[in-house]
């Protein structure tokens, strides 16, 4: 019978792979239309039009770059589905993987961050700085439950030799 000893870990990691995923085709999809239906997404394009501007950039590399973050954050995805195929199968180092794709998640915060305070967007920065928060509570979570269940072993275990 399958028994899931991470479920909580799982959660976390699938919700984080999702999100990545999700934002990385947001913006290589920006105002695309896909022929059952127009990708919407946030309003990238608009953005990042303006903040070119301010810097004094041509606007012809707005996609470009928006192209570039959709991989970045495709790539920071990546780690995140390895770690969830890890925890799904038991498999030993999907703790380690799972910090590796946090930490990783947090550096791009960091760099979006940055951005943000140069072209001077401080709902972006707010917004990017929250989720780092929410990673470090899923780094939490996630050694939470691999200290309780090492708990629920040790109790097990002192159960059977008693």
């Amino acid at each position: 019978m399958f028994a899931l000893k991470r479920p909580i870990s799982l959660v976390i990691v699938l919700f984080w792979f999702s999100f990545w995923m999700l934002n990385a085709l947001d913006k290589i999809l920006a105002r695309k239309d896909l022929g059952s239906f127009r990708w919407w997404g946030n309003d990238r394009i608009e953005k990042f039009t303006m903040y070119f501007d301010r810097l004094s950039i041509d606007a012809a590399h707005v996609y470009p770059t928006l192209m570039f973050a959709g991989i970045v954050e495709f790539a920071v995805a990546l780690p995140f589905l390895y770690a969830g195929y890890h925890l799904a199968k038991g498999k030993p180092g999907a703790a380690r993987l799972a910090d590796l794709a946090i930490a990783l998640s947090i550096v791009i915060f960091l760099g979006f961050a940055i951005f943000d305070v140069i072209v001077g967007d401080r709902a972006e920065l707010l917004e990017h700085s929250t989720y780092v928060g929410v990673l470090l509570i899923s780094f939490l979570a996630i050694a939470a439950e691999m200290f309780f269940n090492h708990l629920r072993r040790l109790t097990q275990e002192e159960n059977v030799e008693a």
